[in-house]
């Protein structure tokens, strides 16, 4: 027998959803989720090849999916993912900001992809820290 393909789809306002969800510092009950869901579990420097992380800024750990940046300067600690097939997204969020940012172009160019990921660290960069 064959192996049928699933597919995933969602909506912009379903990824702005589950956003929201990791960034709900208000309610406890999601607090113990969301540490394990954005802890770094392999640190950069414990890795010996460490390719094609970063795309969407400098990879220091990963963690359940996600893609950690440190805080360097003006840029707080980012967890991030960026993907693609025909497209290309990226989602980044910034717990220490309470910002979450989602992209998603309908073409494959990694460069734009790149500067629209820079594009939305720099904004993360520029908010005022609450």
């Amino acid at each position: 027998m064959g192996q049928s393909l699933q597919c995933l789809y969602s909506t912009g306002a379903d990824v702005a959803r589950w956003l929201r969800h990791n960034l709900d510092t208000a309610n406890p009950a999601v607090w113990p989720v969301l540490t394990v869901a954005r802890a770094v579990y392999r640190q950069r420097q414990s890795m010996t090849a460490a390719i094609g992380f970063d795309e969407s800024g400098p990879m220091s750990g990963l963690g359940l999916g996600w893609v950690t940046m440190s805080d360097e300067g003006n840029l707080p600690m980012i967890v991030q993912k960026a993907g693609g097939g025909g497209f290309m997204t990226y989602a980044a969020l910034a717990p220490d900001r309470d910002v979450g940012i989602f992209r998603a172009v309908n073409r494959k160019d990694f460069s734009m992809g790149a500067a629209l990921a820079a594009a939305a660290n720099e904004l993360i960069a520029n908010l005022i820290i609450r």
